[in-house]
């Protein structure tokens, strides 16, 4: 039978506790958008770095007449931006853009940042109407933006600090949602004016003020929505606090050798939504000289990670030049070796765990032993003493070892013969590995998983196999593994949701590798959720940063695997599915997604009829985990007999969609 119709939710403006609060005067909507439009579902990518100093920025038009336009470097930074700056308080300076006339959902992001509090700065996404959406910076220090013609306040702002901004813009219900730094401010917000297809981006300071505002790192992009689909909204972030446990964690690595800045990104980690954070203990950073410890760089780490309701789990590594056979201090390095190192290495373990047992119960020895060409004998008995370290004292810790790279099953099987013969099988809790592929979705990968769980089984063992770190850049020519492919940023975020899922989908937990983008002394490896500038600091979140969040928000620790989950779908296309089920309710979400290929940068979708055997739905929506972005399934669309559901013209492509029960996910 069908199902009758399902009451919809009504819309309602969902504003989000931040640091910011609001007030101000905002920039008139009689402005006129960009005139200068590519062509239809053209996208905006403008950073202005190539662009030289003093010169208008290439396909950028508007209104000087109270000022200039420019691009010019911004002082005492590393940034070339687009500046406003105003001198007249009779007439604004304005700059924008067109992308096209578009009614797809349109998300835009961008810095932006003033050199002072007393103008008003604005960004609006245009229509032939007027100023659609808009956020603002107002002349009394405080941000702001509009439900229709209601002005909302958001925060106080600072000068001289740039702004991480991302507008979600849906035409087709004419509402929006704004995020600052990560955290979703406002959701829901109506247009400003009637609902109409969306042509532009625009920046300017208001007639009245004088001031100046820099814009850089544009982003629009268009997002096609399924025909006839009524989009109720995008699903709603979760800190990891609001989570508080899920199989999903991130990568912190490399803080031991400073390739990256713990206090840039600290903000966005716990508003990511991971629960756990892995993080390398860093023996050369704490004992610099001999016999002297200085924990300030790690307690701050832990203790903020910790604050935030990330849990630490921390790599016990690398080496230590400091001493003579202290072993390597990097990756690929090879172990301590001689007598006063190995000494001085349990010293330092010896500390190490008794200060932080309180907030670490998770701990891995070493990384990626057989990529730095150890013999599994000798990492065995190096495992060995530096387990029973941690276990004497902190009894209760949970030990992970192997760290392999990809998912090397053949290293762990010799790797715990030689545990067995060193007597330590019992300081073993679980196996971690590495498995970096272009495809995520390449069959052997659990394959050779169960191969390592058979290992184990051999020696009486039940371990978890984790996923301990995986990633793809954003870029090509990236520090690291995958770094001779043409990565994208959109890529990238479909790489890391597909690793993601493949993993939960198995019931194994998995680290996202990794938070920021990391500087090692040769080049940077961009696979970061967050950009960097060359100083480290945290210039925006990638697309894949908002992708993860979203799957972070959905798979919490009540969302578990469906094994032997029964389906059939129509067309030739190979898909990757899995299924989840909801603690509490049974209601559930199943995740689909075309795997065949290397992510790439199209979306083209293909509708696929889908029957789900065994299925627990009451009021099904369809999910671009991407781009969090919720539809209705029209009542048309689905039906059920029994226990099994059939869902007619789902859109399918490259990148994880979900058709979930409403109750699974929060909007």
């Amino acid at each position: 039978m069908v199902i009758p119709a399902r009451r919809k939710p009504s819309r309602s403006l969902v504003l989000v506790g931040t640091s910011l609060t609001l007030v101000g005067g905002l920039l008139s909507s009689a402005v006129p958008a960009a005139t200068a439009a590519p062509p239809d579902d053209a996208e905006v990518r403008a950073d202005f770095g190539a662009v030289p100093p003093g010169t208008a920025a290439p396909g950028w038009t508007g209104d000087t007449t109270g000022g200039e336009a420019t691009v010019q470097d911004v002082p005492g930074t590393v940034d070339r931006s687009l500046r406003l700056r105003d001198t007249s308080t009779t007439a604004p300076v304005t700059a924008g853009t067109g992308f096209g006339t578009t009614s797809d959902t349109v998300i835009a992001g961008f810095r932006l940042r003033t050199a002072q509090t007393s103008a008003t700065v604005g960004v609006h996404l245009d229509s032939a109407a007027g100023h659609s959406v808009t956020v603002a910076l107002g002349d009394k220090g405080r941000w702001y933006t509009y439900d229709g013609g209601r002005r909302v306040p958001l925060g106080t702002y600072e000068p001289d600090r740039w702004y991480d901004v991302r507008l979600v813009a849906r035409p087709g219900d004419a509402s929006a949602d704004l995020y600052v730094d990560g955290v979703r401010t406002a959701a829901d917000l109506a247009f400003r004016t009637p609902a109409a297809p969306l042509n532009g981006i625009q920046a300017g300071v208001s007639t009245s003020g004088t001031g100046t505002a820099w814009l850089d790192d544009v982003r629009v992009v268009p997002e096609s929505a399924p025909d006839g689909w009524r989009q109720l909204g995008t699903v709603a972030p979760r800190t990891a606090k609001e989570v508080g446990t899920s199989k999903i964690l991130v990568g912190a690595e490399t803080l031991d050798r400073d390739y990256a800045d713990y206090d840039a990104y600290a903000p966005y980690l716990g508003r990511l939504g991971a629960t756990g954070a892995r993080i390398q203990g860093g023996w050369a950073k704490t004992e610099k000289t001999p016999g002297t410890y200085d924990w300030t760089w790690l307690d701050h780490i832990v203790e903020d990670a910790d604050r935030r309701g990330v849990k630490p789990w921390v790599q016990l590594s690398y080496g230590n030049g400091a001493y003579p056979g202290g072993g390597g201090s990097g990756l690929g390095g090879r172990l301590p070796t001689s007598p006063e190192a190995l000494a001085a290495w349990d010293r330092w373990v010896t500390a190490m765990v008794e200060r932080y047992k309180d907030r670490v119960d998770e701990w891995e020895v070493w990384n990626e032993p057989d990529g730095g060409g150890i013999d599994p004998a000798d990492y065995a008995a190096f495992y060995a003493r530096t387990a029973a370290i941690v276990r004497a004292e902190q009894p209760d810790a949970v030990l992970y070892g192997g760290v392999v790279t990809w998912v090397n099953s053949d290293y762990v099987g010799e790797f715990l013969d030689h545990l067995a013969d060193e007597d330590g099988i019992d300081l073993l809790d679980g196996i971690t590995y590495h498995p970096y592929l272009a495809n995520p979705d390449t069959y052997w990968i659990f394959d050779r998983v169960d191969m390592i769980r058979a290992h184990a089984a051999r020696h009486g063992l039940d371990v978890e196999v984790r996923q301990g770190e995986n990633g793809a850049p954003s870029t090509p020519g990236s520090f690291g593994a995958l770094g001779d492919l043409d990565w994208t940023e959109l890529s990238q975020s479909k790489w890391f949701l597909r690793r993601v899922l493949n993993d939960l989908g198995h019931d194994v937990s998995t680290s996202v590798f990794t938070i920021s983008d990391l500087h090692y002394p040769s080049k940077v490896n961009t696979k970061g959720l967050l950009q960097t500038n060359t100083d480290k600091s945290i210039r925006y979140a990638k697309p894949s940063y908002y992708a993860v969040q979203t799957a972070a928000s959905v798979f919490d620790s009540t969302m578990s695997p469906l094994p032997d989950y029964g389906w059939t779908a129509t067309g030739d296309a190979d898909l990757t599915l899995y299924a989840f089920e909801k603690r509490g309710t049974g209601r559930q979400a199943v995740a689909v997604w075309n795997g065949t290929e290397v992510p790439g940068d199209s979306n083209e979708r293909t509708p696929v009829d889908l029957t789900v055997e065994k299925g627990e739905f009451k009021d099904p929506v369809y999910v671009d985990v991407r781009t969090g972005a919720v539809f209705d399934i029209p009542d048309a669309d689905w039906s059920v007999r029994g226990d099994t559901y059939t869902f007619t013209d789902v859109p399918v492509y490259d990148s994880p969609v979900l058709v979930a029960d409403r109750s699974a996910v929060t909007l």
